[in-house]
C-alpha cells in the first residue's frame, strides 16, 4: 500500500515542477564544526545517534564543503541496529549545491549491507541515485532531471542557514531523498520559538517544510507536519527537526542537536 501511495504522490509531484530555480547561497560556516544528533521516535525512545564533523577545502581550484556523519542505531529500511557512515560533498563557491554523497551501512558484525550513492551533474542538470543492497543481492540505479535548487538530505541544514530569516518570504526547492524520491517543497517560516535543549534554552526560527504536490493537495495528509528549528543568532545553527525520518513509509522522529562545537569554541 505504501509503495502504491508513493507512486501516486511521485506522479502528482511532477505537475508542480516550475521552470524557475535559483541555487542556494553559500552558508556561513565556522571552521571544523562538529556535534551530535540524537534521534528519537516521536512517541519516545531512542532510534539512533550520530556524530558529525565538517571541513571546507579547495580542490582543483574550487571551494568545497564536506560533511561526515557516523551513526549507530535503527534506520530505514532496517529493523535491526546498524552502524553507518555518510560523506557528502557540496560546492561552496558562488552557490551551495550538492555534488555527491556516499553512505555505507553495516550490521553489528561489521559486514556492509547497503551502499547508497548520489552523484550530480549540474552542467547537464541530472542526478543519479545508486543503491546496492548486499543482503538482497540487488542493485538499483535511478536518473533524475534536476534544477539548481535541488538539495539532498545530507547537508540540507547547512543550505537552510541562508533562508531569509525574519521575513515572510517563501523559498522553493526540491529534495532528493533517500527513498529515493524527488520532492518539490516550500520552506515557510512560522515565527520564533524558545527550544529547550540539553545545552540550555535557545531562541529559534521555526521553519515548516511544505510539500507541493499539484492540484490534488488533499494528498498532503500522507505528509505529517515537518519542521526545522534554527538559532535566531547567526550563523543560524540547526537545533531540531521534527517529521518523517526519510520520506513516506518511514517513522516520525524528532532530531535534537547537542554538543555543537566549532573551531572558535
Amino acid at each position: 500500500m505504501i509503495k502504491y501511495i508513493t507512486v501516486i504522490v511521485t506522479i502528482l509531484i511532477s505537475f508542480g515542477i516550475s521552470s524557475f530555480a535559483e541555487p542556494f547561497k553559500v552558508p556561513p560556516i565556522m571552521p571544523n564544526e562538529k556535534g551530535t544528533i540524537v534521534t528519537e521516535y516521536k512517541d519516545g525512545g531512542l532510534r539512533w545517534k550520530a556524530d558529525w564533523k565538517t571541513e571546507v577545502y579547495v580542490e582543483n581550484g574550487e571551494t568545497k564543503f564536506k560533511l561526515v556523519l557516523n551513526a549507530k542505531g535503527v534506520t530505514s529500511p532496517f529493523s535491526l541496529e546498524m552502524t553507518w557512515r555518510s560523506v557528502s560533498i557540496w560546492k561552496a563557491e558562488d552557490e551551495f549545491i550538492p555534488l555527491e554523497s556516499d553512505t555505507k551501512i553495516k550490521n553489528l558484525s561489521g559486514d556492509v549491507v547497503m551502499i547508497d550513492k548520489k552523484k550530480f551533474n549540474h552542467k547537464k542538470d541530472t542526478a543519479v541515485f545508486e543503491r546496492e543492497d548486499l543482503q538482497l543481492d540487488s542493485y538499483k540505479r535511478t536518473h533524475y532531471d534536476i534544477t539548481s535548487d535541488t538539495l539532498i538530505v545530507e547537508g540540507i541544514v547547512y543550505a537552510l542557514r541562508t533562508l531569509p530569516f525574519g521575513t515572510n518570504n517563501i523559498v522553493k526547492a526540491k529534495i532528493l531523498s533517500n527513498e529515493p524520491e524527488l520532492y518539490n517543497v516550500e520552506f515557510q517560516q512560522r515565527g520564533i520559538e524558545k527550544i529547550k535543549t540539553v545545552d540550555g534554552e535557545i531562541e529559534c526560527y521555526k521553519v515548516e517544510v511544505v510539500p507541493k504536490i499539484g492540484v490534488l493537495g488533499v494528498l498532503k495528509v500522507f505528509f505529517p507536519k515537518t519542521y526545522f528549528w534554527f538559532t535566531v543568532d547567526a550563523p543560524h545553527k540547526w537545533v531540531r527537526y521534527e517529521g518523517l525520518e526519510n520520506g513516506i513509509g518511514t517513522p516520525e522522529v524528532i532530531m535534537n542537536v547537542t554538543n555543537f562545537k566549532d573551531a572558535s569554541n
